[in-house]
């Protein structure tokens, strides 16, 4: 597993295995510049808590987001980083952090201080992003794989 953060610059991206979050109702393009884009590993991480908030949520499609559906979203990734500010081990966050596959889990529990504190980071990141555009465009689509 890579470093646990958001891709922003477009030209960074290696192939296409990733979710990207694209401001306002999808609209049939990909790979805007305005898009944040996460790997599908380091998405995985926080992705079960998109499946309970979007209606009919589908890892391999496009998912339109309303604000009503991001404010859910908002809160527990919040509640999210509380439990990571304050887990001391692993086992601390076991059922909150989705892993896709078992190399990632591997990976978060051998290295636990540094992928809490960069997955921390993203979550800070993501929530400020997204409480900053859901107000202006009402709807932020997830394109998936």
């Amino acid at each position: 597993m890579e470093r646990i953060e958001i891709v922003k610059d477009k030209s960074e991206l290696e192939g296409t295995c990733y979710i990207e979050l694209s401001l306002g109702k999808y609209q049939g393009k990909h790979w805007e510049e305005t898009s944040l884009f996460f790997d599908e590993e380091i998405f995985g991480l926080i992705e079960a808590i998109f499946e309970r908030n979007i209606p009919g949520y589908d890892h391999y499609s496009m998912n339109d987001a309303d604000s009503k559906s991001w404010n859910k979203i908002i809160a527990e990734l919040n509640e999210l980083n509380e439990l990571l500010r304050s887990a001391r081990n692993f086992n601390e966050i076991i059922g909150n952090v989705s892993f896709v596959f078992g190399g990632t889990r591997d990976y978060f529990q051998n290295n636990f201080q540094p992928c809490k504190d960069q997955l921390q980071e993203m979550i800070s990141e993501l929530v400020a992003w997204a409480e900053t555009h859901i107000k202006e465009y009402g709807h932020i689509a997830v394109l998936g794989i």
